[in-house]
């Protein structure tokens, strides 16, 4: 069994010190790949559902304003977007938004921030959701503290990222195949698997919901297995290890007909708490 370094145990566990590159590769891999992630997301089904439409489903119909925190190229503020509510889609990324903002409608309005300075009012919004920022970004207590801070009480967190499970023998073995051949576990900064009741808790949002699902997203091409690897974090592959792995997975589509790789995610719902009577003026 190969060992992996300390630097990236710590970095999977969402423990990775100050010096690590993640904030580099994460603006390099955006910039190359704006909307990558949000195709394979979107073609990722479990039933009749993707992962956004299912993280858009925590947000109830009384909610009239919505932030998506981390939004990408904005598949998840489109699903949000009712044609009533007011969607506002916050990204750092340049590309990532420009590609977002010529898809866009009436409804959303989209703008350039940080996680950690979000350009929103205190108390302004009935909800905030993230489909990846808990996980992208390398301290995911500042999103939660910004959420916190714009959210009105009784207002709505909600999030979604990659995760460990579930994951059917089948569809392990399948991802094990292809782990082996590009050389790294998909990794990130953040960690949604640990602390998340706690860091909640400490910034007054109550977990009332906490649900995983396994999506499936079909290797059917060339085509299919480019989108794939090149929608991986993998930091730790080289060029010729993603190579290897996607000429793996069109020998084996041809081979089979098709490959079906497992997207396990997580989906965490917290409440706002309201504000103590003796604080209310």
């Amino acid at each position: 069994m190969r060992l992996l370094p300390v630097h990236e145990l710590a970095r999977r566990a969402g423990l990775g010190a100050q010096e690590d590159p993640w904030p580099d590769y994460l603006a390099r891999f955006h910039a190359e790949r704006p909307g990558v992630i949000q195709e394979v997301l979107s073609r990722s089904i479990a039933g009749q559902r993707n992962p956004y439409s299912w993280l858009a489903r925590a947000v109830s119909r009384s909610v009239v304003s919505v932030a998506d925190v981390e939004c990408g190229a904005g598949a998840l503020a489109r699903e949000l977007d009712d044609g009533r509510r007011r969607v506002i889609g916050i990204e750092d990324s340049a590309p990532e938004l420009e590609t977002a903002m010529g898809t866009g409608s009436q409804f959303i309005s989209w703008v350039r921030g940080s996680v950690d300075n979000l350009p929103l009012a205190d108390h302004s919004m009935d909800a905030v959701v993230t489909s990846m920022g808990m996980v992208t970004v390398p301290d995911p207590r500042l999103l939660v503290d910004e959420a916190s801070r714009v959210l009105r009480p009784g207002g709505v967190f909600a999030c979604m990222a990659p995760t460990i499970r579930p994951l059917p023998m089948a569809l392990a073995r399948q991802a094990a195949a292809l782990t082996a051949r590009v050389g790294s576990t998909p990794s990130f900064p953040g960690a949604l698997e640990l602390r998340m009741t706690d860091l909640l808790a400490q910034r007054g949002l109550r977990k009332v919901e906490d649900a995983r699902s396994c999506y499936v997203f079909t290797v059917r091409d060339a085509a299919d297995a480019d989108l794939i690897i090149n929608a991986m974090y993998l930091p730790g592959s080289t060029p010729a290890r993603r190579r290897s792995a996607r000429d793996w997975l069109v020998r084996r589509a041809q081979d089979k007909g098709q490959v079906e790789l497992p997207i396990p995610m997580r989906r965490v719902v917290a409440l706002k708490d309201p504000e103590p009577a003796s604080a209310i003026v």
